[in-house]
């Protein structure tokens, strides 16, 4: 746009528009920052389960064991 255009209109809105991109800059960064910590905890809780499915599955397998130690 030529400066000769460049009213006060003109640089009121670009001053409207510069703080909007601002926030909106923010809140996706926030927004960001949110989904990685949710993200970090899920995979520290998928971890903790995976652990206590694999001791579910020794205990379930010394179980059987026993129990066919019984059965036969």
């Amino acid at each position: 746009m030529p400066d000769e255009c460049k009213d006060q209109k003109y640089w009121s809105r670009r001053k409207k528009n510069n703080i909007a991109a601002k926030r909106s800059r923010e809140a996706r960064r926030i927004k960001e920052n949110q989904i990685a910590l949710r993200a970090a905890y899920l995979e520290k809780e998928n971890n903790s389960l995976k652990d206590e499915l694999k001791k579910m599955q020794l205990e379930n397998t010394q179980l059987t064991q026993r129990l066919k130690k019984y059965e036969g």
